[in-house]
């Protein structure tokens, strides 16, 4: 192929897989393996790392701005979070509803916009704060201001989840064209992504603070969000140019189905328009959630929903523990970077199980093994578990912390390969977008549940048991993954590899 065709702004078909696959579990069915365009590429990496990079320095700066404006409380911090959390569970759902009816470029574009206002305007209101306190005036007007933040923040999370339904799972499942290789190498990609910003983030955030001020962090990062919106258009841009392919409008077949329901009501009997929509939206939105449940990935989603019910891994929660047992930020931050790093080994050992293994099972083999690591750090906090308001033993140490590094190889592992299953069990569905969101609804259920749990546990005396219950609830997610697997292979061990043995021991 010429490099003067214009195909090369596409997927460019480079070969045929030469052997058919017929079982779930050993890979993808026979496709051709395609090509993406390089700029194109590194483009909607460049845009991904902007936007994670600013929801994650956006997720550890408003924690840490709001101990500074309330000290001495955790009220305002559990209750912020509680209802950001809340807005995702209710509106996750219609959040992909608008990914699966709105041209696609025009909605990223607008998200976009709402991530970047919202977080602006949080910083802005930070920076008020900031300086009011300097100026010695710390007024009643604090509480308005906070409950301004909550909604923006409320806003903020719809945003972003907006922005990761259309980017990480329609582009990018539009982009790959049924090649499951490449597929499984976008999602790799964008997830190293995340697990850098995840770990860096946090530390360019506390290094704004502490090498200059809260005053001009809030102010250097509201001027980043302004900024990176600049730059996010014109890569998002460049992808939806560069690649044809997403030209392609997403459907509208169940809305327009639902929509069909409500007008066919008699006139007189027809509720006033915005009431109507709101049927709409409603059967629309009921219709979605029968229609995940009944499908088998339900249970692959809850698995890895599942997950979100835990505080063994580097949340406020976790933090506030480690404060009060008088860890020191700089090994606390050390233990978080390990953490990290052994996530990022989790994506390279994805690709590599799947080849070997297929799909399905690598799956099973990653939450499994992040169900048998979490084991010493469950066991951390009864084996000579540390006295209260005191650091923990070197054995202590040694068991929480390698069992939280350890899990986060099969956590991440298994969050790939849960992505792609749900990428390609949705392709064909017409509003595959819509239900995507909903496992965003269904991980932030989990997620609040923690919250609940974390209020009611609130001594760090009592941490222990929300650790119980946090490893039940991965369990309880692995042994949903199970439920899934049978579904798919039909079994869930090879029965040949126990004849052979069998036959090799007589």
């Amino acid at each position: 192929m010429t490099g003067d065709t214009a195909t090369e702004l596409e997927l460019e078909p480079t070969r045929t897989c030469s052997t058919a696959r017929t079982s779930p579990d050993e890979g993808a069915d026979t496709t051709q393996a395609v090509k993406v365009d390089n700029r194109a590429l590194w483009s909607l990496l460049a845009q991904h790392l902007s936007s994670s990079w600013g929801a994650r320095c956006y997720e550890f700066a408003s924690y840490l701005f709001l101990i500074r404006l309330f000290p001495n409380t955790t009220l305002q911090p559990s209750i912020f979070g509680f209802f950001t959390t809340g807005a995702a569970i209710l509106f996750a759902g219609s959040v992909g509803h608008l990914v699966d009816i709105y041209p696609r470029l025009r909605f990223v574009r607008g998200s976009i916009v709402a991530q970047k206002a919202t977080v602006g305007a949080s910083y802005a209101i930070f920076l008020a704060c900031f300086l009011r306190l300097e100026g010695g005036r710390h007024t009643s007007a604090l509480i308005g201001l906070f409950v301004v933040l909550t909604l923006l923040s409320m806003l903020l999370n719809l945003a972003t989840i907006g922005i990761s339904v259309a980017v990480e799972r329609d582009w990018v499942t539009v982009i790959a064209r049924g090649d499951s290789n490449q597929l499984t190498r976008l999602n790799t990609f964008l997830r190293r992504i995340d697990l850098l910003s995840k770990l860096l983030a946090p530390l360019f955030v506390s290094l704004l603070t502490t090498a200059a001020s809260y005053t001009f962090a809030a102010a250097f990062l509201l001027g980043f969000a302004a900024g990176s919106m600049v730059f996010e258009f014109i890569w998002i841009e460049i992808v939806y140019r560069r690649l044809p392919v997403l030209a392609g409008a997403p459907t509208k077949a169940t809305t327009a189905a639902a929509e069909e329901d409500v007008t066919a009501l008699p006139n007189d009997s027809m509720p006033p328009r915005p009431l109507l929509r709101l049927k709409t939206r409603l059967i629309a939105e009921i219709q979605n959630w029968l229609t995940f449940i009944r499908a088998p990935i339900f249970f692959s989603s809850l698995a890895i929903s599942l997950l979100y019910l835990t505080v063994l891994s580097f949340d406020g929660s976790f933090l506030a523990w480690t404060k009060a047992h008088h860890y020191s930020d700089a090994f606390v931050a050390g233990m978080r970077g390990i953490g990290v790093v052994t996530g990022l080994l989790g994506t390279l050992v994805m690709p590599l199980l799947e080849k070997k293994i297929g799909l399905v099972r690598a799956g099973t083999w990653s939450i499994f093994s992040e169900v048998v690591t979490l084991i010493p750090a469950v066991l951390a906090f009864f084996v000579k578990p540390p006295a209260e308001g005191k650091r923990g033993s070197a054995l202590t140490d040694a068991l929480l912390f390698t069992g939280m590094a350890l899990s986060r190889i099969g956590l991440w592992s298994f969050d790939l390969c849960q992505l792609k299953e749900l990428q390609q069990a949705l392709d064909s569905h017409p509003e595959k977008n819509a239900l995507m969101a909903l496992q965003f609804s269904l991980q932030n259920v989990l997620d609040l549940v923690k919250y609940i749990v974390t209020i009611i546990l609130h001594r760090p005396s009592q941490f222990k048991w929300a650790v119980v219950i946090s490893f039940a609830s991965v369990t309880a997610g692995a042994l949903s993954y199970l439920v899934y697997a049978r579904k798919e292979r039909g079994h869930l061990v090879h029965l040949e590899w126990t004849e052979a043995l069998l036959r090799k021991t007589r």
